[in-house]
């Protein structure tokens, strides 16, 4: 009877040691699948931005003369032809300005008209030796005095003439009028700077968009591109352009390198609006018709005892289908404990190769490996399977795992 008592504990602790160590099999043979399948479509690669909508050609239209604006003949959105009045500055100051300088300018006159008959009367007197040559210089130096002093009088008439006519300020191109910043009445100094009286858009019928693309990104885009985006306007609407410039010229944001794209864009329809914040998708790269598989199936992570029972799979598939020195790489990987885990057994694979867990015809767990093409954020476009068996449309792949009830 004591052996009895005995035997039984451990009995218990045997058969307690034993299931623990089959239970992850136990739990392997009851794990259900679920799947996702190749399917024909679309898909497309494309790098995300924001940038700003501009007119193409914009025009600061302002003054060169200080004074008070008299009269405004424009106002926003004002369509405008080239040569047309805006505005007129008021000519009070300046008409009183040119009374003055013709005055100065007609006591110029007399005095060039006297010094020159001075002149030429002490000339003749020289010559005649009536006279000596000391008085026959100071004459001449008065005259050519008087001479230079009505140049620049009649400089100062035409100053006045000149500023009178910067006074009626024009459109110098057809467009529309964008921008207003004064308003009769307004006095404006033009000493240091061209005050700016409006801003005028020569055609918002075709406009652009100023992207900024981090340098991550730029090696992607390229002139001619095809660009998608959306203004928060119209959130159903989609518009499209090109891409016409990359700027080389670094723009540092936030400590993060960016380059600035211009997009060009068509506004036939006038939906779009200068200073818009667009959305954009650059269009890096299209594949139609092709076969895709969800990204779900390559995140798939199986569990640590699948990863026992696919290894020796995994090593013999890499061992025929991988180039040398890829396949060197892999299974130096997946024979490191540290790597061979269910989040990094494929971090040794380049971007362009992938692969997927699948249940062969004998219902076994399998691995395949894969090229892939273009990437999306939800799909990947399946160029060729490495074994080189055919691509069927329909064919299942593993993207989750869970155990029986």
């Amino acid at each position: 009877m004591k052996k009895l008592k005995w035997i039984i504990p451990v009995m218990f602790i045997i058969g307690l040691a034993v299931y623990f160590v089959i239970k992850p099999r136990l739990d392997a043979k009851n794990l259900v699948f679920t799947y996702t399948t190749l399917e024909k479509g679309n898909i497309e690669a494309n790098v995300s931005s924001t940038g700003t909508l501009e007119a193409i050609n914009t025009v600061d239209v302002g003054t060169q003369i200080s004074g008070t604006i008299e009269k405004i003949y424009v106002d926003y959105n004002d369509k405008v032809h080239a040569g047309q009045l805006l505005a007129k500055m008021d000519l009070k100051l300046l008409n009183t300005n040119l009374i003055s300088a013709k005055a100065d300018l007609a006591v110029s006159n007399a005095q060039l008209s006297q010094s020159k008959i001075e002149f030429e009367r002490n000339k003749t007197l020289y010559e005649q030796k009536v006279i000596p040559e000391r008085q026959l210089t100071n004459s001449k130096f008065t005259y050519e005095q008087a001479r230079s002093a009505r140049e620049a009088a009649l400089a100062a008439v035409k100053n006045i003439q000149v500023s009178m006519g910067y006074a009626r300020i024009t459109s110098p191109i057809s467009g529309t009028v964008t921008e207003r910043s004064v308003e009769e009445g307004q006095t404006v100094a033009a000493a240091f700077s061209t005050p700016i009286l409006f801003i005028i858009a020569e055609d918002l019928s075709k406009m652009q968009i100023l992207a900024d693309v981090d340098e991550s990104d730029i090696g992607h885009i390229s002139n001619g591109m095809k660009v998608r985006f959306k203004v928060q306007t119209y959130p159903e609407e989609q518009f499209f352009g090109s891409v016409s410039q990359i700027r080389l010229q670094p723009i540092n944001i936030n400590n993060v390198v960016n380059y600035q794209v211009v997009v060009d864009v068509d506004n036939k329809e006038g939906l779009l609006l200068p200073g818009m914040t667009a959305s954009l998708e650059f269009i890096t790269k299209v594949a139609q018709d092709v076969l895709l598989l969800n990204n779900s199936a390559f995140r798939f992570r199986p569990t640590e005892e699948i990863l026992k029972e696919i290894k020796p799979i995994l090593i013999e598939k890499a061992k025929v289908l991988l180039p040398d020195s890829l396949q060197q790489n892999f299974n130096k990987a997946i024979n490191n404990d540290e790597t061979y885990t269910p989040a990094n057994f494929k971090k040794k694979l380049p971007s362009n190769f992938d692969g997927f867990f699948y249940q062969n015809a004998y219902g076994k767990l399998d691995f395949k490996f894969v090229e892939i093409g273009i990437k999306s954020g939800l799909q990947s476009e399946i160029k060729r399977f490495l074994d080189g068996k055919a691509l069927v449309e329909g064919d299942k792949a593993i993207n989750s795992i869970k155990s029986k009830k």
